[in-house]
């Protein structure tokens, strides 16, 4: 497989190449390749996801299984007070303001009584994120000494957990990872990069 050139390529981290046969395209949401596989004619197309992306640009890949396309997880941080907590969710969202994080990312404060201790720091992403989130998340909060339950299985037990949210914010990726319209999807297939 040939991958087309594309500008800014660090910008692609997280997203997913399609193998149409015939050609390939780069920059695609899990979103939006669960809307090309509802079409017959691209369903047997290959997904990737770009994992990573080299300091000279270079993709690496790794084939998309369908049943996680599209998978949110979280990395709670878990305080046992709630100054600590809003320390770690004040010091994340400044960081992203200095370094824009590369994916998009929801943080929520807040109070969770199935969690133990219960003042946690939530970051929510999608699973083919996970990369680009963890890296980033080590550099910006190398030292976190507290308790930290991570993955599908965190992301799930955080929504549905009895508490009180105290603040959220979005952290947006630089490049708009937005879900297009299954038309303009389909409209724009032809073309190699996406975004």
């Amino acid at each position: 497989m040939k991958l087309p050139p594309v500008r800014d390529p660090g910008k692609y981290a997280g997203l997913y190449v399609y193998d149409f046969g015939d050609h390939v395209s780069i920059g695609y949401t899990a979103n939006e390749v669960r809307m090309l596989r509802e079409f017959p004619e691209y369903r047997s197309g290959t997904a990737y996801e770009i994992y990573r992306v080299d300091e000279c640009g270079g993709f690496e890949l790794r084939g998309a299984a369908e049943d996680r396309l599209g998978v949110i997880e979280a990395m709670c941080f878990l305080r046992s007070s709630g100054a600590d907590a809003r320390r770690d969710y004040d010091a994340l969202a400044a960081a992203a303001e200095r370094c824009p994080i590369g994916a998009n990312v929801e943080v929520v404060l807040a109070k969770v009584y199935d969690f133990n201790p219960p003042d946690v720091t939530a970051v929510m992403y999608t699973i083919s994120s996970s990369l680009v989130v963890s890296s980033w998340l080590q550099t910006h909060m190398p030292d976190f000494s507290g308790t930290i339950e991570a993955g599908p299985d965190a992301h799930i037990k955080f929504i549905r957990s009895s508490g009180m949210r105290i603040a959220t914010c979005q952290l947006t990726a630089p490049m708009d990872y937005s879900d297009r319209s299954i038309e303009v999807v389909k409209a724009h297939v032809g073309l190699a990069a996406q975004r």
